[in-house]
């Protein structure tokens, strides 16, 4: 009797021990699911860095475009005024 007692007890322990670990393994996969995690884990280290930079990049183009164009139309409109102001 005594014997099929510690063959019971052995054999609760060890499928406590499986849930045990089953259950850390179930607990480490929802940690890792979360979205803060996935997201560092498929997002570049820097990437609002980044983005912002590109922002900051095409903005700088755009006003960089907006002085040269300026500037171009000045000067075709200085060239026609001196042609005219040349011509009789």
């Amino acid at each position: 009797m005594d014997s099929e007692a510690a063959v019971i007890r052995s054999e609760m322990s060890q499928t406590r021990a499986e849930l045990d670990y089953k259950i850390s393994q179930l607990q480490r996969k929802a940690h890792d699911l979360t979205p803060r995690s996935v997201a560092s884990r498929y997002m570049p280290e820097h990437a609002l860095d980044y983005a912002i930079g590109g922002v900051l990049t095409l903005v700088g183009a755009k006003m960089a475009w907006g002085r040269f164009r300026a500037h171009r139309s000045r000067s075709e409109h200085l060239r026609t005024v001196l042609v005219a102001a040349n011509c009789p």
